[in-house]
């Protein structure tokens, strides 16, 4: 019977919990690896994750510990599992960008009116604009990529150094949007030029946000019918 991306991944969720705890918490962690690394298709992570599921329950009926099923190193076993799917990086960011675009916007949004209030109320030039909006989405992008890549590191990893650098990139890319939004609009300031409240952006901001979950929710998701 075919299976659907969503139903796979709820599926080795509740399988995993056949597991015992010390195995379930082994497999919990490279499931976590897998499913948050953006190179993979999600469907195909899925799948492979339901297969090594599957041999890990019927080695454990066997006497074989988790550890011993992946070699006593599971995150070197998760990154060759990896390896052998196919790279789809690309594809996956500009899927991610496209299904998600308004999402991005409302953030955008948000933060267009939020540093307004601090760096003061700049003119909307039209032919910097354009610039401001694609540098601020691939810098908000920047945040989804690295909240994907510390969910992956923080897998293996429970180091209190994982949790600094964590948030040192972020204070960095917030420091990196303000200047973004910053300087193109004080020092490429040319042609026409609109004046736009920063209330309004935030207000917008609100109103394009709860749209984006509402079509993540009920199209993006209802239509991912990828199957095995």
């Amino acid at each position: 019977m075919p299976k659907s991306t969503e139903r796979l991944m709820r599926e080795n969720n509740v399988k995993s919990l056949h597991l015992n705890n010390t195995d379930r918490e082994i497999f919990e962690s490279y499931m976590t690896y897998i499913r948050a690394d953006l190179r993979v298709n999600p469907h195909d992570s899925e799948r492979v994750l339901n297969r090594i599921l599957r041999q890990l329950l019927k080695s454990e009926n066997q006497g074989m510990l988790a550890m011993d099923f992946f070699d006593h190193n599971p995150k070197a076993h998760a990154v060759k599992t990896i390896k052998e799917l196919k790279n789809e990086t690309l594809k996956n960011i500009f899927k991610y960008v496209w299904h998600h675009i308004l999402f991005l916007l409302g953030i955008f949004c948000f933060f267009k009116g939020f540093i307004g209030f601090f760096i003061g109320a700049k003119p909307i030039y039209y032919f910097t604009f354009p610039i401001v909006v694609l540098a601020g989405l691939f810098i908000i992008f920047l945040f989804v990529w690295w909240t994907f890549k510390t969910v992956q590191i923080q897998a293996f990893n429970k180091s209190n150094w994982v949790w600094i650098l964590t948030y040192v990139v972020i204070f960095a890319l917030i420091a990196l949007l303000f200047y973004v939004l910053y300087i193109p609009q004080s020092y490429l300031a040319f042609g026409p030029s609109i004046q736009i409240n920063n209330w309004t952006f935030i207000i917008i901001s609100f109103i394009i946000t709860p749209i984006a979950f509402y079509i993540d929710h009920h199209f993006i998701k209802q239509n991912s019918n990828t199957y095995l």
